[in-house]
């Protein structure tokens, strides 16, 4: 049984398109609500970073479960290319009574170059053209599913804003 109130919300899209800053700002709108950001995850498994993404992605989901079974939302800003991974947090969400809100951020080229050389992260350092489009490829993919909403990034608040008409607010 599926609780329409309690959802996981994934913020979806490429590098530098603002997942983050929205889903700081959505958690500091919506008391409760676990900000789950799976690349700060990564930074606490130690080890080459090329090897991190599996084990928190893992973790993550792990986290979100537990805390969508107590009643309140998980936002998660991740990029996710592959639908078998977003099958992933559709079954996280499932597992714990919760919905799946897929939501893929959009934001201007030169928005998002800007973040991007801004970004220090380092599971971004070696990020290079080819990997870039490939992402960009499968998130086409991706976001061509059923149910998938659209949230242009152009300014945070604006976009939390959008965001909560989006999805009916609370």
């Amino acid at each position: 049984m599926t609780r329409d109130d309690v959802r996981l919300i994934l913020l979806n899209g490429l590098p530098g398109v603002g997942k983050s800053a929205v889903a700081a700002a959505w958690s500091a709108r919506h008391p409760g609500t676990l900000d789950l950001d799976i690349d700060v995850v990564r930074t606490l498994i130690s080890g080459d970073v090329r090897d991190t993404a599996e084990p928190a992605r893992a973790l993550g989901l792990a986290m979100a479960v537990e805390h969508l079974r107590g009643g309140h939302d998980v936002v998660v800003p991740q990029l996710v290319a592959r639908t078998d991974q977003v099958r992933r947090f559709a079954d996280a969400a499932a597992r714990a009574g919760a919905r799946l809100v897929h939501v893929v951020v959009e934001a201007p080229e030169d928005v998002v170059a800007d973040r991007v050389a801004a970004d220090a992260a380092p599971h971004r350092r070696d990020l290079r053209p080819t990997a870039l489009a490939a992402y960009a490829g499968g998130l086409h993919e991706v976001a061509r599913e059923p149910g998938v909403v659209r949230l242009a990034n152009d300014e945070i608040a604006p976009a939390v804003e959008r965001l909560e008409e989006l999805l009916g607010g609370g």
